[in-house]
Protein backbone atom coordinates (compact mmCIF):
# COMPACT_ATOMS: atom_id res chain seq x y z
CA UNK A 1 0.00 0.00 0.00
CA UNK A 2 2.53 2.76 -0.89
CA UNK A 3 2.96 5.34 -2.46
CA UNK A 4 -0.68 6.32 -2.27
CA UNK A 5 -2.37 4.03 0.13
CA UNK A 6 -5.18 5.25 2.37
CA UNK A 7 -6.19 2.70 4.55
CA UNK A 8 -10.37 2.33 4.61
CA UNK A 9 -12.56 1.17 7.53
CA UNK A 10 -15.28 -1.42 6.42
CA UNK A 11 -17.48 1.66 4.95
CA UNK A 12 -15.11 3.08 2.39
CA UNK A 13 -14.39 5.78 4.65
CA UNK A 14 -10.68 6.88 5.51
CA UNK A 15 -9.20 5.23 9.06
CA UNK A 16 -8.30 7.79 11.56
CA UNK A 17 -5.20 6.78 12.48
CA UNK A 18 -1.93 5.70 10.38
CA UNK A 19 1.24 5.28 11.39
CA UNK A 20 4.28 4.54 9.10
CA UNK A 21 7.92 3.48 9.38
CA UNK A 22 10.74 4.90 7.56
CA UNK A 23 14.85 4.75 7.66
CA UNK A 24 16.58 8.03 7.87
CA UNK A 25 17.15 9.33 4.43
CA UNK A 26 17.10 12.52 2.47
CA UNK A 27 14.38 11.72 0.16
CA UNK A 28 12.11 10.68 2.98
CA UNK A 29 10.54 13.85 3.56
CA UNK A 30 9.52 14.73 -0.23
CA UNK A 31 8.04 11.02 -0.33
CA UNK A 32 6.20 11.69 3.20
CA UNK A 33 4.31 14.87 1.10
CA UNK A 34 3.51 12.23 -2.00
CA UNK A 35 2.02 9.94 0.45
CA UNK A 36 0.73 11.99 2.83
CA UNK A 37 -1.64 14.49 0.47
CA UNK A 38 -3.99 11.50 -0.71
CA UNK A 39 -4.92 10.77 2.84
CA UNK A 40 -5.89 14.31 3.80
CA UNK A 41 -7.80 14.41 0.88
CA UNK A 42 -9.66 11.59 1.69
CA UNK A 43 -9.72 13.02 5.41
CA UNK A 44 -11.30 16.28 3.67
CA UNK A 45 -8.47 18.16 5.43
CA UNK A 46 -8.04 21.12 2.67
CA UNK A 47 -6.63 24.01 1.72
CA UNK A 48 -4.72 25.59 4.09
CA UNK A 49 -4.77 23.62 6.85
CA UNK A 50 -3.89 20.24 4.05
CA UNK A 51 -0.80 22.87 4.27
CA UNK A 52 0.47 23.08 6.97
CA UNK A 53 -0.06 19.52 7.91
CA UNK A 54 2.32 18.54 4.78
CA UNK A 55 4.81 21.52 6.90
CA UNK A 56 4.80 20.44 9.90
CA UNK A 57 5.15 16.62 8.90
CA UNK A 58 7.93 17.48 6.39
CA UNK A 59 9.39 19.82 8.55
CA UNK A 60 9.75 17.05 11.73
CA UNK A 61 10.72 14.56 9.13
CA UNK A 62 13.48 16.69 7.78
CA UNK A 63 14.58 17.21 11.43
CA UNK A 64 14.86 13.40 12.37
CA UNK A 65 17.11 13.29 8.90
CA UNK A 66 19.15 15.56 9.69
CA UNK A 67 19.69 15.16 13.40
CA UNK A 68 18.49 12.37 14.75
CA UNK A 69 19.75 9.97 11.52
CA UNK A 70 17.56 7.29 13.51
CA UNK A 71 14.61 5.38 11.79
CA UNK A 72 11.39 6.59 12.82
CA UNK A 73 7.81 6.20 13.23
CA UNK A 74 5.22 8.57 12.18
CA UNK A 75 1.93 9.09 14.07
CA UNK A 76 -1.31 10.67 12.27
CA UNK A 77 -4.58 10.74 13.86
CA UNK A 78 -7.64 12.57 13.42
CA UNK A 79 -10.36 13.27 15.85
CA UNK A 80 -13.08 16.18 15.00
CA UNK A 81 -11.30 19.54 14.32
CA UNK A 82 -7.88 18.58 15.15
CA UNK A 83 -5.25 16.29 13.71
CA UNK A 84 -2.21 15.00 16.06
CA UNK A 85 1.22 14.64 14.11
CA UNK A 86 3.92 12.53 16.50
CA UNK A 87 7.17 11.40 15.12
CA UNK A 88 9.23 8.83 17.26
CA UNK A 89 12.71 8.80 17.05
CA UNK A 90 15.76 6.58 18.56
CA UNK A 91 17.53 9.85 19.45
CA UNK A 92 17.43 11.10 23.30
CA UNK A 93 18.64 14.61 22.41
CA UNK A 94 15.53 17.05 23.10
CA UNK A 95 14.80 19.28 19.80
CA UNK A 96 15.86 22.94 20.65
CA UNK A 97 14.14 25.92 18.40
CA UNK A 98 16.69 28.26 16.90
CA UNK A 99 16.85 31.56 16.87
CA UNK A 100 16.26 33.51 13.71
CA UNK A 101 19.11 34.15 11.91
CA UNK A 102 18.12 35.82 8.97
CA UNK A 103 21.77 34.60 7.09
CA UNK A 104 20.89 31.04 7.82
CA UNK A 105 19.56 28.83 5.00
CA UNK A 106 18.44 26.25 7.49
CA UNK A 107 17.32 26.10 10.98
CA UNK A 108 14.06 27.28 11.11
CA UNK A 109 12.19 24.05 10.97
CA UNK A 110 10.83 23.78 14.70
CA UNK A 111 10.07 27.80 14.47
CA UNK A 112 7.47 26.98 11.64
CA UNK A 113 5.96 24.04 13.34
CA UNK A 114 5.47 26.18 16.46
CA UNK A 115 4.00 29.01 14.01
CA UNK A 116 1.40 26.20 12.13
CA UNK A 117 0.66 24.08 15.16
CA UNK A 118 -2.08 25.11 18.38
CA UNK A 119 0.06 22.79 20.40
CA UNK A 120 3.38 20.99 20.27
CA UNK A 121 5.73 19.71 22.56
CA UNK A 122 8.22 16.66 22.83
CA UNK A 123 8.85 13.59 25.08
CA UNK A 124 12.25 12.07 25.39
CA UNK A 125 11.87 8.31 26.14
CA UNK A 126 14.64 6.95 28.62
CA UNK A 127 14.36 3.16 27.68
CA UNK A 128 13.40 1.87 30.92
CA UNK A 129 12.02 -1.69 31.01
CA UNK A 130 10.60 -2.60 27.42
CA UNK A 131 10.45 0.95 25.90
CA UNK A 132 13.43 1.81 23.14
CA UNK A 133 15.29 4.92 24.39
CA UNK A 134 14.29 7.78 22.24
CA UNK A 135 11.94 11.20 21.63
CA UNK A 136 8.88 11.91 20.13
CA UNK A 137 7.83 15.04 18.76
CA UNK A 138 3.94 15.94 18.73
CA UNK A 139 2.32 18.62 17.17
CA UNK A 140 -1.55 19.47 16.87
CA UNK A 141 -3.21 21.06 14.02
CA UNK A 142 -6.69 22.30 12.83
CA UNK A 143 -8.40 20.21 10.56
Amino acid sequence: MFPSDVATNGDGTADDLVCWNYRPAPDVPACLRRRLAPLLEAWHVEGEDAEDVLLVVTELAANVVDHAGTPFEITLHREPGALHVSVRDECTTPPVPRGQDPHASRGRGLLVVQAVSRDWGYEVHGGSGTERPGKTIRAELGA
